[in-house]
């Protein structure tokens, strides 16, 4: 009786989070391979038995494929935050020296307008 509890409270957390452990495969963009591995171990078992280093090669390669997109995505965002870094202190340099040349001039206000 308290085995037949245990294995009915185990199936229940796991169904629990089986949909969430789906919504992160689809976040980390692993549905493809996901849903290929699925089908080679159900669908497709015969084949898979025969074709066994080919079938694994073509997983290997849809989860390569998907670090290689991380690893694009994981670029973009640097170039973007270093193109931002950049205009950043293009504008800070030019008000600096909008700041120097009112000082020159004997001016208290600074004109902000264009730098971003």
């Amino acid at each position: 009786r308290r085995a037949c509890d245990m294995a009915f409270m185990i199936l229940g957390i796991g169904s629990a989070l089986l949909p969430l452990l789906l919504r992160l495969a689809l976040k980390l963009r692993l549905g493809v391979p996901l849903l290929y591995g699925i089908l080679m171990l159900t669908l497709f078992h015969s084949w898979y038995q025969v074709h066994a280093a080919l079938a694994d090669g073509i997983l290997f390669a849809m989860v390569g494929l998907v670090a290689l997109s991380w690893l694009v995505t994981l670029a973009r965002r640097l170039w973007e935050l270093l193109e931002d870094l950049r205009c950043e202190l293009s504008a800070a340099r030019a008000f600096a020296g909008r700041v120097r040349q009112a000082r020159l001039d004997g001016c208290s206000a600074v004109s902000a307008e264009g730098l971003f």
